[in-house]
């Protein structure tokens, strides 16, 4: 055989081998490998509604059989739950955790970690996502289990400061609904519930913080004795130290919101 012939059959020969020997034979990166976890920001079911210096907060919604990307926590947060949720939590490197969340449960997580979450049952899923910017040091539940598996330190209830029978000039007048339920050195959760002639007033607010309105919240919000805005379940507003707090239940029910007081603004100039 001619040794042209010889080399047009071997290369024929070789490009066969080449076409039938399977994809894996060949080094290449898999098309089908998860990709890494994206920043929390970058995941679409997260919608930022505000930051500052503080914090950032998040709207989140998983729709009914549904799940988010592979997403990253790098700081601690709150996360609050609006309706009832029933969703997988698939945190990278542990088992799948089933959870059924109540309307309004609150918790606590210091972060460093990822995790995709799933409505595989159904039931949309909704929160309101608070990033904590800041370092938050020792944290401890106080009435409600906020940081899940730790002890609660309930104080007792202290009586509302009085002088000449009217509240002590400053201070929010504490009622039976008011609920401590978590601290850490750099903030305070507190629930509070406004209701028909039961305002929530504070005249002289001391630190910075963030309201975050619950389910059955129909608030009328006044800052510095002026109308700011009308809030409704899972809308939040900041409040400037300093400024004089009231919020109204218009509908003459009851409303419920967190109050997150951030303690380091006291140091820290006013945000916006």
């Amino acid at each position: 055989m001619k040794p042209a012939i010889i080399l047009i059959c071997a290369l024929l020969l070789s490009s066969s081998a080449h076409a039938q020997a399977p994809s894996s034979y060949f080094p290449q990166q898999n098309p089908t490998a998860p990709p890494g976890p994206v920043p929390i920001s970058e995941e679409p079911h997260h919608r930022l509604v505000l930051q500052n210096e503080f914090t950032r907060i998040y709207n989140v919604m998983v729709p009914p059989l549904d799940a988010t990307l592979l997403h990253q926590h790098d700081l601690p947060y709150l996360y609050v739950t609006l309706g009832p949720a029933d969703i997988i939590n698939a945190i990278v490197g542990k088992s799948e955790l089933h959870q059924i969340l109540q309307d309004g449960e609150t918790h606590y997580s210091p972060g460093h970690f990822a995790h995709v979450a799933r409505t595989d049952s159904g039931v949309p899923f909704h929160n309101i996502t608070i990033e904590l910017i800041h370092p938050q040091g020792t944290s401890k539940n106080l009435c409600k289990e906020v940081l899940p598996g730790a002890p609660t330190n309930c104080p007792e209830p202290k009586a509302a400061a009085v002088d000449n029978g009217k509240a002590k000039k400053g201070q929010p007048e504490a009622t039976a609904e008011d609920v401590p339920y978590f601290e850490t050195d750099e903030i305070r959760v507190d629930l509070h519930k406004a209701s028909s002639g039961n305002d929530y007033v504070d005249a002289a607010p001391k630190t910075d913080a963030l309201l975050v309105a619950l389910t059955d919240a129909n608030l009328d919000a006044n800052l510095g004795g002026e109308h700011v805005s009308f809030l409704h379940g899972g809308d939040v507003l900041w409040l400037p130290a300093g400024k004089h707090r009231r919020f109204v239940d218009f509908l003459g029910t009851r409303s419920s919101f967190l109050l997150i007081s951030f303690k380091d603004s006291t140091l820290a100039p006013a945000t916006q």
